[in-house]
């Protein structure tokens, strides 16, 4: 009977630990989707064909905001993921944009945070790769 239970119990944990490995790679995957989301926001404030204002890039800025909101949800649920980088690079864009003047022409505001935009970008895709994400 030991063995029976003993074999139970072994069971039980295989099991277990293949259930979570699901899990974490669900929350990876949703990680993934959310950094993907944050390079299409990332496209819409460097797209100068559909801003015609600084107000319309603070208003893409938000979308670039929404979608680092969702970036740290899904990335406090998988665990070894930093994204201290992530965050000081939004940081930083976030303080440009704040800077622009509101009379700046689109293309000279576009040009004035193309350096934020890129380090962010650059953090955005150092992190999909170190997560393997491709084809989501």
């Amino acid at each position: 009977m030991k063995r029976t239970g003993a074999l139970f119990i072994v069971l039980a944990l295989v099991l277990a630990g293949l259930g979570a490995g699901c899990v974490q790679r669900e929350m990876g995957a949703q990680l993934c989707l959310d950094l993907d989301g944050l390079g299409d926001a990332l496209d819409t404030l460097e797209d100068t064909g559909t801003l015609s204002s600084v107000q319309d890039i603070r208003n893409a800025r938000d979308q670039v905001w929404s979608a680092m909101e969702n970036v740290r949800n899904s990335a406090v649920q998988v665990p070894g993921v930093r994204i201290d980088g992530l965050d000081a690079a939004y940081g930083d864009l976030d303080r440009a944009v704040q800077d622009l003047p509101d009379d700046m022409n689109v293309v000279g505001a576009v040009e004035t945070i193309r350096p934020q935009i890129q380090a962010l970008r650059d953090e955005q895709q150092s992190l999909s790769a170190d997560l393997n994400c491709t084809g989501w």
